[in-house]
């Protein structure tokens, strides 16, 4: 074989890219002139665009575009609370525009990946990120139809003691203005925009990285594919820092409103980062017209040579797909490996989602700090805790029961992260309501306000006297007067408030909380990063379980298979099950027009113990379904395969970087790694090998 292989040290980690020649005697591809293998589009295809064609810069473009769209699921994230405060809606609704980029895969999945791996698959996934742009551009539509908000505007209270945009105790009826509500047509035009983004999505994970997979070795691909899921995790904190940037500007960022980022009434511009996210796409996205289908000087694959030459009917592919199903449904650890990864996507992917509204709500974070901190919470530590995995796998080659062991192992801190930050809290001034603080219960009205004829419309706290009490709003705390004195907001004449031994009083009270310092977050973040840094190390390792405990031969269908169910049992439950428990921690809902819209207080201890513990559960029960693969491990075989041990094989096509986008990345797939689907379905081309 007179292939012109290049040398790779022992324990060297140096990734080679280079083609491989198509022919063994070392001659150029009789193809290499024609247009499958030169970039361009069209009839543009000059000469100095061809230096182009090689998988080093389609790499560079498809981790970009892939940042972008990591990037687009953490800043919706980030501006979750902000929109239901916007539009009224509870964090059930939340969840249901979550999972709207989780019905792509389930109805388009097996087409797309199917047919899409047979056409040129470098214009499939600029297809796919055009149709991403269009999605970015929708979900900003709403504030361009309604505008930033008005209710909390002074020309919407008349009642109000010198236009100061607070809600006092009068007796008489408040004059409100009840409009139509924007909260349907607003939560169906987000619902529309992701669902969009889930196709775009699903087109850029599923043929985009089978495409690169077939025009590089896979002899080092722990230390490849690491690096490549790592780059595509600075996605993730990268919407999130976005997202902590435009919501600190007012939603309307030439207005200002007269209040802060920390006043419960702030609506940041969580429309902005969508324009921006929008734009860059669509900029990214050109290049990838250009690349050729494929590169220079790379053979087709074995089954597509195959398909040259016979080709089946419909009745016959599906007669072998449902063979190939059963082959999978009687495989013990595929089985268990995609359990456990089902159920530390519930609890992984639900905690993060929910981390922001917990920073907002536990350590009294503005929302455009909580976004801040919660990007680099866990994030950083994950992506240096798979490369980290991916070198220590690819320099000492662990036997399979050593290796899925240490999935077992480095899994389990996630529950141990989890916990601790469950305990970790924050001496939190619960609102007090106007019940003395000596008898029990929560009741934000009394005798003392009954006639004031308060609501819960508009969040404006105010501190008592004593310094501990805080209260809904000026009129639940009685008052009906208002000084403001060198920058200073005093409301007087509060009737409802209490003075140091707890007994209701008329006194004075402040503006937003009472006095609230906590040292805790920091300790919080890094106990939660280096969770997930110990836990990210097994990522990789993740990935070739999954490649290797399935026939060659049923690999791609395996990857097909595995979309709809993550999609059934993962990312469609999670955003229902965490907006309910969400929702049960609520103790004070925005109500206006006879209508409830979002929450505006949570218990804190209930919420806390919730999340940690459900999201504990989840990703413990993974655990339990690793060490099952750990006890049947002695089954997987062939590890570390290189080019040269596949060639042997009849060179059998493997499509190993989607089903390590998929199934390896079990617990970071929502934050920043793909969300793939089948692959061209080549099972009755390939050499079977059962285990």
């Amino acid at each position: 074989m007179s292939n012109k292989v290049p040398n790779i040290k022992k324990n060297s980690l140096k990734i080679d890219f280079t083609p491989v020649p198509s022919h063994e005697n070392g001659e150029p591809d009789q193809e290499l002139d024609n247009e499958d293998t030169l970039c361009g589009v069209g009839g543009f295809h000059p000469t100095w665009l061809q230096k182009f064609s090689t998988p080093k810069v389609f790499l560079v473009n498809h981790s970009i575009l892939g940042v972008l769209q990591g990037a687009f699921f953490t800043y919706l994230v980030g501006c979750l609370s902000t929109l239901e405060k916007r539009y009224a809606y509870e964090s059930k609704v939340t969840g249901i525009i979550m999972i709207a980029d989780e019905i792509s895969p389930i109805l388009f999945g097996l087409l797309l990946g199917y047919f899409g791996g047979k056409s040129h698959r470098p214009r499939i996934v600029a297809l796919g990120m055009v149709i991403a742009v269009l999605s970015c551009f929708i979900m900003s539509i709403p504030y361009f139809i309604y505008g930033p908000i008005k209710e909390f505007s002074s020309e919407n209270f008349r009642h109000v003691v010198n236009r100061t945009k607070y809600e006092f105790c009068d007796l008489k009826e408040k004059d409100y203005f009840c409009e139509k509500s924007p909260t349907f047509t607003a939560v169906s035009i987000l619902f529309f925009g992701n669902f969009l983004k889930g196709f775009g999505s699903l087109a850029f994970y599923t043929i985009g990285t089978s495409y690169l997979d077939d025009n590089v070795k896979k002899k080092n691909s722990p230390v490849y594919f690491g690096t490549l899921f790592a780059l595509r995790l600075l996605g993730p904190t990268s919407g999130f820092l976005l997202s902590s940037l435009c919501l600190n500007f007012y939603e309307d960022p030439f207005y200002d409103p007269g209040y802060g980022t920390k006043d419960p009434r702030w609506i940041g511009a969580w429309w902005l980062g969508f324009i921006i996210l929008g734009v860059a796409i669509f900029i990214f996205s050109l290049p990838m017209i250009l690349f050729p289908k494929r590169f220079p000087g790379k053979k087709l694959p074995q089954s597509q040579q195959k398909k040259q030459e016979e080709t089946k009917s419909p009745i016959e592919q599906l007669k072998d797909m449902g063979k190939a199903m059963k082959r999978l449904s009687k495989n013990p650890i595929l089985i268990c490996h995609y359990l456990g990864g089902v159920l530390r996507l519930n609890g992984i992917v639900g905690y993060y989602v929910l981390l922001p509204k917990y920073m907002e709500m536990q350590f009294r974070q503005s929302a455009s700090k909580a976004s801040l901190y919660s990007g680099p919470a866990g994030l950083i530590g994950m992506q240096l805790g798979i490369l980290f995995g991916g070198i220590a796998i690819r320099k000492f080659k662990p036997r399979p029961r050593i290796m899925t062991g240490g999935i077992v192992f480095a899994e389990s801190f996630s529950v141990i992260a989890l916990i601790i930050c469950m305990v970790i809290t924050c001496p939190i001034h619960e609102l007090t309501g106007t019940s003395s603080v000596t008898q029990p219960g929560f009741n934000l009205q009394n005798e003392c306000n009954m006639d004031c004829l308060c609501t819960t419309k508009v969040y404006t706290p105010v501190c008592g006297p004593d310094g501990r009490s805080t209260y809904f709003s000026p009129c639940y705390a009685g008052c009906s007067g208002y000084n403001k004195t060198d920058g200073k907001e005093v409301f007087t004449d509060c009737k409802c408030v209490h003075d140091n031994l707890g007994e209701i009083m008329t006194g004075d009270a402040s503006k937003s909380y009472c006095g609230f310092e906590c040292q805790w977050l920091i300790t919080f973040i890094v106990v939660l990063s280096l969770g997930k840094l110990i836990s990210s190390t097994a990522r990789v390792a993740n990935a070739l379980v999954t490649l290797r405990c399935v026939d060659p031969a049923d690999k791609s269908l395996a990857l097909g298979a595995l979309s709809g169910v993550f999609s059934l049992l993962a990312f469609i439950p999670y955003p229902l099950i965490y907006g309910a428990l969400t929702d049960a921690s609520c103790l004070v809902w925005e109500e206006s027009c006879g209508k409830t819209g979002n929450c505006w207080i949570y218990d804190a201890d209930k919420f806390r113990f919730l999340l940690h513990g459900v999201s504990a559960g989840f990703v413990f029960l993974g655990c339990v379904t690793d060490v099952l693969v750990c006890i049947l491990s002695p089954r997987l075989k062939n590890l570390y395969d290189d080019d040269d041990d596949e060639a042997k094989k009849d060179e059998k096509g493997v499509d190993e970087s989607e089903i390590i986008n998929k199934g390896g990345m079990l617990g970071v797939i929502k934050t920043g790694v793909a969300n793939g689907s089948l692959n061209s379905l080549n099972a009755s081309e390939k050499n079977s090998t059962p285990l």
